[in-house]
């Protein structure tokens, strides 16, 4: 699925992988840093098979999914000083269809009209705006060593 972004990566050895594309890897989930947000933290949970919909996980995927996502959340509140996370699944923009789903971080400080869906606006800013390379690997160095102690 050379047209997948997320089949690339997953295709890749996650040792090669910087910090912000290995978070978290499983061999069924890989977490990374959103690559064009502007929201440090922002994360997304990417399936290891090239799947679209939730209905298409096995049971050993599912079963996963939900201690893992709270695993995460966890740690993106403690490393971001987020008051909670956002969960979102949507996997609808060409080439992303791949199954994957968003960990907002939703911090105490975020403008009104950028909280609950409307924190999807950090995806739409022009990319000098998103956060640079260095901090999303500093940021999910943080988040990966969370989970680890967490």
């Amino acid at each position: 699925m050379t047209e997948c972004y997320s089949c690339r990566q997953n295709a890749i050895d996650p040792a090669h992988l910087p910090p912000r594309e290995a978070i978290f890897d499983d061999g069924d989930w890989r977490i990374a840093h959103a690559l064009s947000s502007a929201l440090s933290g922002w994360v997304v949970v990417v399936s290891r098979r090239h799947i679209t919909s939730l209905s298409q996980l096995t049971p050993r995927e599912a079963a996963a999914l939900g201690p893992l996502i709270k695993r995460l959340s966890s740690a993106v509140e403690s490393v971001t000083g987020a008051v909670k996370c956002y969960v979102v699944f949507l996997a609808e923009a060409p080439g992303y269809e791949h199954m994957h789903i968003h960990v907002v971080p939703r911090r105490a400080d975020m403008p009104l009209d950028r909280t609950g869906i409307d924190a999807m606006k950090y995806l739409a800013l022009p990319q000098d705006e998103w956060v640079p390379p260095d901090e999303m690997d500093e940021v999910s160095a943080r988040i990966r060593q969370a989970m680890q102690t967490g």
